[in-house]
């Protein structure tokens, strides 16, 4: 593997909280691998993170149900979709634990591109209320970044072939509290730069979920959580992005999902 690119572990807390790492939105935790590039060219298709002011959320200790199994199935997990759809994005995840997984990956797809307002939308529409405005900047930190690896303006229109796509693989899944869970997600990512360069590599990045009321609607939502939880995630370190069927990649822990590529 060329170009591999690690995040430490030993970031400071402020880092971690504040930045966006590497291209997605608001990992507390993250890690890449980026496995090569070729030219546009050579692509065979590749791989495919609202104001509300007034909304009152509840996110103490709700109980859900834990239906995500402790070892990974053959054919991968399959991942619930949400009951309803808000601007093209599903919303209303069962109330399950793999219910935050679901939140987590409908979060890395989200990540098409490079607009600043779209990135910024999709993270108030996943976050709840009270930590809405930290994800939006934390979004909008994350397609700067995004901008400038893939070499184009950092405001203003985007020229082809420049793009970027992010399609979730494996899991794992930890429960913090009662209703309240850290959720790994490993990715492939494409990154295509203005001048045709396309980079193929792997994302491991950290989120934390909460079942949460929003005005009496029970759902998924990002948070931010406390010092406490976060220096937990990080003294214990989280799953590495490795390659599927690697010894690594077992010995990680990392739950294969359902239809993905392997």
């Amino acid at each position: 593997m060329s170009n591999r690119m690690n995040d430490s572990m030993g970031e400071s807390r402020t880092t971690l909280l504040r930045v966006g790492v590497l291209v997605m939105i608001a990992a507390l935790v993250a890690t890449a691998v980026w496995l090569g590039a070729r030219g546009r060219a050579d692509d065979n298709g590749g791989t495919d993170n609202a104001s509300g002011g007034s909304s009152q959320s509840k996110g103490q200790n709700v109980s859900v149900e834990q239906v995500a199994p402790d070892t990974a199935p053959a054919d991968g997990v399959v991942i619930p979709t949400g009951a309803e759809v808000v601007d093209g994005h599903p919303t209303r995840f069962p109330a399950t634990d793999l219910g935050a997984v679901a939140l987590q990956v409908e979060v890395a797809k989200a990540q098409l591109g490079f607009d600043y307002d779209q990135a910024a939308a999709v993270a108030g529409l996943y976050a709840a209320p009270e930590d809405k405005a930290v994800f939006e900047q934390r979004a909008r930190d994350a397609v700067a970044l995004r901008r400038q690896q893939a070499g184009v303006p950092k405001e203003g229109d985007v020229p082809p072939p420049a793009s970027y796509a992010v399609t979730p693989i494996a899991y794992t899944l930890e429960e913090l509290d009662t209703g309240y869970y850290a959720v790994n997600l490993l990715s492939y990512v494409t990154l295509t730069t203005a001048n045709g360069k396309v980079s193929d590599g792997l994302y491991a990045g950290t989120q934390l979920m909460r079942w949460t009321e929003v005005d009496g609607v029970g759902d998924w939502r990002l948070v931010q959580g406390s010092d406490e939880d976060i220096d937990h995630l990080v003294s214990q370190g989280q799953p590495q992005a490795v390659a599927p069927g690697t010894p690594e990649y077992k010995q990680a822990g990392w739950i294969p999902i359902n239809g993905a590529p392997q």
